[in-house]
Formats: C-alpha cells, sequence, structure tokens
C-alpha cells in the first residue's frame, strides 16, 4: 500500500468513529480514518472485510460509493472511496438534507422504493441506515439517485457478522428489519421538517 501524508485541512466530514479525509492526490477520492477507541475501533476492518466480499462476488454496486481499498498514512490504515458529486460538479447532500430542507425530489417516494427494491435483490445489508448514509445525488438537472455511503455490512465482529456473508435466508430477514427501521427514521424526520419545532441540524 501507498502511505500518504494527512492533516486537519484535509477533514471534510466528522462522525463519532471515523473522520473522512479528501485525498489528498485526488479530490475524486475521500479516505475513512478510525478516530475513536473501544468496541467501535475495528468500523473500519468490518468495513473493508464487507465490501471486499461484495466486490468478489460481483455484486451490483450501482447505489453504493465506489470501494478503491486500502491505504497506510499518518494516521492510521483508512479505506478509499469514491466521493460522490452531483452532475455538476457540486457536492452531493444527504437525504437528511433534503429532509431538512424541505427539498426532497418529487418522486422520492419511487428513489426510496428501488433501493429498498435494490438492496432486496442483491442481499446488501445497510445496518447503520441513517438519513445521513444516503446520498441524494443529482444525476441531470431533474434527475436524483439515492447513493449509500457508509453504513453496510455490520456494526461488530461475530457470529452474526460471519451469517451476513453465508446465509441468505438470514441475511433477507435483517435487511427487512433494517428497512423498517430506516422507514420509521425516515417518517420521523419528515414530520420533524414539517413542524419546524425541533430543526433538524445533522445532516
Amino acid at each position: 500500500m501507498k502511505f500518504l501524508e494527512l492533516n486537519k485541512e484535509n477533514i471534510i466530514a466528522k462522525g463519532g468513529e471515523r473522520n473522512c479525509y479528501l485525498h489528498p492526490l485526488d479530490n475524486k477520492k475521500l479516505i475513512k480514518i478510525i478516530h475513536a477507541k473501544g468496541k467501535h475501533g475495528n468500523q473500519n476492518k468490518l468495513e473493508q472485510i464487507y465490501m471486499s466480499y461484495l466486490n468478489k462476488n460481483q455484486i451490483d454496486l450501482s447505489h453504493i460509493a465506489k470501494y478503491y481499498g486500502e491505504v497506510d498514512t499518518n494516521i492510521g490504515t483508512g479505506l478509499i472511496y469514491e466521493k460522490i458529486m452531483d452532475y455538476d460538479n457540486k457536492e452531493t447532500k444527504s437525504l437528511r438534507y433534503y429532509v431538512a430542507k424541505n427539498q426532497l425530489p418529487n418522486n422520492i417516494d419511487n428513489l426510496i422504493d428501488n433501493l429498498k427494491l435494490y438492496l432486496e435483490k442483491n442481499n446488501i445489508l445497510f445496518v447503520d441506515n441513517g438519513l445521513i448514509n444516503i446520498f441524494c445525488q443529482k444525476i441531470t438537472k431533474d434527475k436524483y439517485k439515492l447513493v449509500i455511503i457508509d453504513g453496510l455490512g455490520a456494526k461488530r465482529f461475530g457470529l452474526k457478522f460471519w451469517f451476513y456473508m453465508h446465509s441468505k435466508i438470514y441475511t433477507r430477514y435483517k435487511i427487512k428489519k433494517q428497512w423498517i427501521k430506516f422507514i420509521k427514521t425516515y417518517k420521523k424526520d419528515i414530520e420533524r421538517a414539517k413542524l419546524g419545532i425541533n430543526p433538524i441540524t445533522r445532516y
């Protein structure tokens, strides 16, 4: 693996467990680096295993940010991903951003249904299914596409993680269970945005 030097100026997003850095040699890519210690310190390894599993099995990744592999940096090993951008080269916003701003595409219901069918058809597990982990990418002036940028695979190592990659029946059950949770969160945020009493600020 190549070695890259990263600094605070490269940070483009901060999460509870990981930070995202703009790739210093390619502004069309980003690097995810763990900053949290303890039980969530294996998140990059979990994700690396799951993304490698999807690639090895030639799963359709048309609604997932492209994964390019690992890279060594001065602050730890990172995962390199495609930086999702809109057709006009502007930064793509999260689904939660569009909910918070009451700017959802007119066909958002179809987009969400299509994402559900995509996950089910390809047996892809979206476990950390917050709205900030789905980007609403503008692919033309009036056309959008939902792209998952984080939250795939599992939250921790264990027997369940093994089943996710070896038992289609178990994975299908988990996909449906997590999707129900996602829809509940989505509807809750929609209602919250409409009321405007407790504005959504994290998106």
